[in-house]
């Protein structure tokens, strides 16, 4: 039985973009299954950061202080856990991409490579900058809220925005960087 003449069309270009696309044995299905989850790793997280800055955040602020101040908390301790992890594995996922998934050092390495540095960079920047105030939120008790406790809100509103316009970037770049592999 013979392949479709698309099939066979599909696997010759495979073949022919594996010498520059992954290392020697690695075979092209794992190279494509590590741009994937990547991808869709730095874009949920992408998104979910997006999703505070331009839906939560917004809505959150227009609440009564005795319920603005006790959701804020709740979202400070829940994301404040998750958010590490995530940002970790997408930084790993985007090296893998860069390093591993690339022989050579072409144009789309450098795209990875500097998704990766653009993600290295928002996670010192997080750490140095917004995590101090999310730490502050999430011991927040309603009944007895620092004077302050809004100007921290919208500080730590604006670096967020800061850092979702550099993780758009850092997508953009790890998705032209596997995009570009392909062509």
């Amino acid at each position: 039985m013979r392949a479709p003449e698309s099939f066979t069309s599909f696997t010759k270009s495979l073949r022919g973009r594996s010498s520059d696309h992954h290392h020697g044995s690695m075979s092209v299905a794992f190279v494509n299954v590590l741009e994937v989850t990547a991808i869709i790793v730095a874009g949920t997280m992408t998104g979910n950061e997006i999703a505070v800055a331009v839906f939560f955040h917004p809505q959150i602020n227009r609440l009564p202080d005795a319920v603005h101040a006790p959701v804020a908390r709740s979202l400070a301790r829940a994301l404040g856990a998750a958010m590490p992890f995530w940002y970790a594995l997408t930084f790993l996922l985007t090296v893998a991409v860069a390093f591993v998934a690339r022989s050579s050092w072409t144009t789309p390495r450098w795209l990875g490579l500097s998704s990766a540095t653009l993600i290295a960079c928002m996670i010192i920047y997080s750490v140095l900058l917004a995590v101090p105030i999310n730490n502050q939120v999430a011991r927040w008790q309603p009944d007895s809220l620092p004077k302050n406790w809004r100007e921290l809100r919208a500080r730590w509103d604006f670096l967020h925005q800061v850092r979702v316009v550099v993780l758009i970037a850092a997508l953009i770049l790890l998705v032209w960087s596997c995009v570009g592999a392909a062509a």
